[in-house]
């Protein structure tokens, strides 16, 4: 999976390349998040426009991103995100859990 990082004085968005999440993709989430926060970002952003379709490893992916900002207060939101994703993050009952944009 390639990830891009953009900074944006204290924001960071990350966006992930690739239609699916899979599990070898977790330690490349986290790590762009822990170099977002150490460079001074407050805001993380995970743009998911290009994601067709999210599995189980994907949704702890984004959960453990979200543990790791709220534990180091920073906000954590998603951005992008299709239907087919949001209905499956709907389902798990993750959709009030997760900051939608």
């Amino acid at each position: 999976m390639e990830i891009q990082v953009e900074q944006q004085q204290d924001k960071a968005i990350i966006t992930l390349d690739q239609n699916i999440i899979i599990g070898s993709d977790a330690a490349k989430i986290q790590n762009a998040v822990l170099d977002s926060i150490q460079n001074g970002s407050k805001t993380i952003v995970v743009d998911l426009s290009r994601l067709d379709y999210i599995t189980s490893w994907g949704i702890g992916s984004l959960i453990h991103a979200l543990t790791t900002c709220t534990n180091r207060n920073t906000q954590f939101y998603l951005t992008g995100v299709n239907d087919k994703v949001a209905e499956i993050l709907k389902k798990v009952k993750l959709d009030k859990i997760f900051n939608l944009k």
